[in-house]
């Protein structure tokens, strides 16, 4: 047997939005989130699984904004974010 609505309002009081886990989706969570403010050439390397000699070059070419503490060179995560939303890749 076929269930037909007899109008329009009774069909859609009868349909309603259902998640797999029958809960809204969240909010999606920042780029980065969970990472440190400051971030190593070492780490950007792990997280986006490009070359360490790759991310230095972009540095060195003003796409991607660093400091240097020490020795060591930092990529603040607001920059990091930035970029990789803009899509900025080398090359570019």
């Amino acid at each position: 047997m076929t269930f037909l609505p007899s109008s329009i309002n009774e069909a859609a009081d009868d349909c309603r939005m259902v998640y797999v886990s029958e809960t809204p989706p969240q909010k999606p969570r920042p780029l980065f989130d969970g990472e440190s403010d400051l971030i190593t050439v070492q780490r950007i390397g792990e997280i986006t699984g490009l070359s360490e000699a790759t991310i230095r070059k972009e540095i060195n070419d003003g796409r991607l904004p660093a400091c240097r503490i020490g020795r060591r060179l930092y990529v603040p995560k607001t920059e990091l974010a930035e970029y990789v939303m803009k899509g900025v890749g080398v090359g570019r």
